[in-house]
């Protein structure tokens, strides 16, 4: 199917052990986005009352049908799991220049389970899985963390990270990447830690067609040159997510209480 590989990495961080499993296009059409893709995976892979932080439960990496086609707002990538904060379905977003390097790889979902014994780092690319040793970043902050294991693998690689607050099991800790990015939502940095992983690197040539990739390339100049254009696009660009959070509550589509409200009394601060 275009846009897809067909394909999901499967990673046992117990064993240091992977797989390859081909995923069947009527399963890519019917959950169709990484979004989908990881929910199906994680309803077929996490046992039934599992708790967030054990080994059993998936830690699952997706990007979309888009996500290397150079759309600017499909550079992004999700997280998957059980979440520690709530103890339901965890989904997290971030932007920045990884979405691309991560599908370089050539899957499109990418599936940890385990917990190492040791801290590690995972390195990720078309030709499989490298497991590294994370003693030496163990209890850098993010920032630092993503400088390092970007320089040990090299390679024009890009980086997923957790700080301390992953390494202890804060059940709201982030993952970061991008120097400033965050996966920010539902304690995912929590669950990366407690599979005593420090973060995963991805680099890769693999190339995912598309049915029209003149006219991708064609309505991404488009876009780019209306946001040069578009003073919200600027101010985007400049304050990020915050700059949502009024115009959102005014509205009364602020996602609060975990969707169960949207608005919160308190926005200003």
């Amino acid at each position: 199917m275009l846009g897809f590989f067909g394909r999901v990495l499967h990673i046992d961080l117990s064993s240091r052990t992977w797989t390859v499993a081909e995923v069947p296009d009527q399963v890519l059409a019917q959950y169709l986005g990484g979004k989908g893709l990881a929910a199906h995976l994680l309803l077929e892979h996490a046992p039934p009352g599992v708790d967030a932080l054990a080994p059993a439960n998936p830690f699952i990496i997706a990007t979309g049908p888009a996500s290397s086609s150079g759309l600017p707002p499909a550079s992004r990538y999700g997280l998957f799991s059980k979440s520690p904060q709530t103890g339901i379905f965890a989904e997290s977003y971030a932007g920045g220049h990884i979405a691309p390097r991560i599908k370089a790889t050539g899957y499109d979902a990418i599936v940890l389970r385990g917990t190492s014994e040791q801290p590690a780092f995972l390195e990720i690319s078309d030709e499989g899985v490298a497991f590294h040793d994370a003693a030496p970043f163990w209890g850098l902050d993010a920032y630092e963390a993503e400088a390092a294991l970007e320089q040990a693998v090299g390679k024009e690689a890009r980086a997923i990270v957790i700080g301390p607050a992953g390494e202890r099991g804060v059940v709201f800790a982030c993952v970061g990447n991008d120097r400033g990015r965050q996966a920010g939502r539902t304690g995912l940095g929590a669950v990366l830690g407690s599979k005593r992983v420090k973060g995963l690197v991805f680099h890769g040539r693999a190339e995912c067609p598309l049915f029209d990739p003149s006219g991708v390339r064609a309505y991404t100049r488009y876009l780019l040159e209306k946001g040069r254009e578009d003073p919200s696009a600027r101010n985007y660009r400049t304050y990020g997510t915050p700059m949502v959070v009024a115009i959102a509550n005014r509205a009364g589509a602020f996602p609060s209480s975990y969707g169960s409200a949207g608005t919160v009394p308190h926005w200003e601060r």
